[in-house]
């Protein structure tokens, strides 16, 4: 899941061909919504920690908490040492990778909290931007030489081994610190000043290989933590995410962002006329892995262009570089065929939803 800006110079031409653009669509950003500043992951693995912590940003907001900026790596430290510690258990056997999904996010907030960014910042060496290919290739090549040797379970010096290297990489995390005027512990700012109840987020699919308004491990090496998400027909996973954002909520995005019709620069995704944006075409780019889980972001809005057609307005987190600073619009037919997952708070779901689903 790292930061990748194809040069797609013959899709911007046929953009350019067909005269569609942001200006000719006439879209402009929803008048009120909540979210945070664009950020900017940079050269590391962690779209999936940024789109996360915005979309907790964006509950904030909306449990009129006010802006608060949470600390990506943090997240991202502890879940890289679960995903090494799982990694040996399993003996090499699972996909180990410095991305995740927001089930990882969870895990790490019912373990350890959260902490803001202004007191962990994940820069250990003090870098300017995030860059993470040294670590990453670091600690594959020793992980993998403890699968070499057939271990399980770290040892005391191999887990001081392993800290001291994410010490090094991301900085030693707080076990204490002051944030407006007060002292807390990760655990205590998440439970006395967040408030956030990571039960309350479910993560949600559509895909016919499993029964509908049951749970299922999503089949995806991004899931490397063998999580399930709840399983509904097309119209409801559309019908959920345009009910949360009615409501002012947003939602995170699970999906394909190296699709040709993904344009980053000119702030658009959507589909030809060629593809059939229903339950069935879904299925088939599922099965045959033209729609792939390689990017995760954060949906905060949905507006119309002057057609009538449906765009969600999203926030990337690959900075502010293109023209609509660093978001972009994705039209109905591209959400429904290329976004693997969403995640909402269980509230936003109709009763009539949630009774069928059991939640």
């Amino acid at each position: 899941m790292k930061k990748i800006i194809l040069p797609l110079l013959l899709f911007a031409l046929q953009i350019n061909a067909q005269d569609i653009s942001v200006a000719t669509l006439g879209l402009k950003p929803p008048a009120q919504i909540n979210y945070t500043p664009v950020k900017d992951q940079y050269m590391s693995s962690t779209c999936w920690s940024f789109s996360s912590n915005a979309l907790l940003e964006s509950e904030l907001m909306k449990n009129g908490i006010g802006k608060n900026d949470l600390s990506e790596m943090f997240v991202a430290r502890y879940s890289m040492l679960r995903k090494i510690k799982m990694h040996l258990q399993l003996n090499g056997k699972n996909f180990f990778t410095p991305g995740g999904q927001f089930h990882d996010v969870v895990w790490v907030l019912k373990n350890y909290g959260m902490v803001p960014e202004s007191v962990y910042s994940g820069k250990g060496r003090g870098e300017s931007n995030y860059d993470h290919s040294e670590m990453d290739t670091t600690l594959t090549r020793l992980v993998n030489q403890y699968v070499t040797n057939g271990v399980q379970k770290l040892s005391a010096a191999q887990q001081n081994e392993i800290d001291s290297l994410l010490d090094y990489y991301y900085g030693k995390p707080p076990a204490a610190f002051f944030y407006k005027g007060k002292s807390y512990t990760p655990v205590s700012f998440l439970k006395d000043y967040l408030k956030i109840n990571p039960d309350n987020f479910i993560e949600i699919t559509s895909y016919t290989h499993h029964p509908f308004y049951k749970s299922f491990i999503l089949e995806d090496k991004y899931n490397w933590t063998g999580d399930a998400y709840l399983n509904v027909p097309l119209a409801d996973f559309e019908f959920i995410t345009d009910n949360a954002l009615k409501n002012g909520y947003t939602v995170g995005w699970d999906g394909d962002a190296e699709d040709a019709y993904f344009n980053y620069y000119s702030g658009l995704a959507y589909l030809p006329d060629s593809i059939k944006a229903n339950q069935q075409q879904r299925q088939l780019a599922f099965e045959n892995q033209t729609t792939l889980l390689n990017h995760m972001m954060h949906i905060v809005g949905l507006v119309y262009d002057k057609w009538g057609n449906k765009w969600y307005y999203i926030k990337n987190s690959w900075g502010s570089t293109n023209s609509l600073g660093g978001f972009l619009y994705m039209r109905a037919d591209y959400f429904k065929i290329r976004t693997v997952a969403i995640i909402v708070n269980k509230k936003t779901i109709s009763s009539a939803i949630r009774k069928k689903s059991g939640i």
